[in-house]
């Protein structure tokens, strides 16, 4: 239950990290100062030790856009989230994330693989 409730929370802070990345901004509407900063983190930490052509970047861009817009709506503040959106963000996340792993070359795929899975270990170890 621990790593599935880890997995979750983490699924919501890769889809503002994806929003954000998406619009190009530090901090977009709706944001607490200095969140803009930490999604900007989370996205290097996506995407460490990969780099991006022009084209792949606009195809990542392009399906954090789509993915983006069938994220449910988010709680607000101060208030969290139900278990059933909560198991909606983390199937869109997901499915984004096999979706840019496919947009990436061969040799970047076991990079983002690890960068996920080295952010879902840092989640596990911050929850510990």
């Amino acid at each position: 239950m621990k790593f599935r409730a880890t997995l979750l929370t983490l699924g919501l802070m890769l889809g503002a990290v994806a929003a954000a990345h998406a619009q190009g901004q530090g901090q977009s509407q709706g944001q607490a100062p200095g969140q803009g900063d930490y999604q900007q983190r989370r996205m290097q930490m996506m995407f460490k030790d990969i780099t991006l052509t022009k084209p792949e970047q606009a195809k990542v861009d392009s399906i954090m856009a789509v993915y983006r817009a069938k994220m449910p709506p988010r709680p607000a503040a101060g208030t969290q989230p139900d278990s059933a959106s909560m198991a909606a963000r983390r199937v869109i996340m997901d499915q984004q994330n096999a979706d840019i792993r496919a947009a990436l070359t061969k040799e970047q795929q076991p990079v983002f693989d690890k960068n996920i899975k080295d952010m879902q270990a840092m989640m596990q170890q911050h929850r510990s």
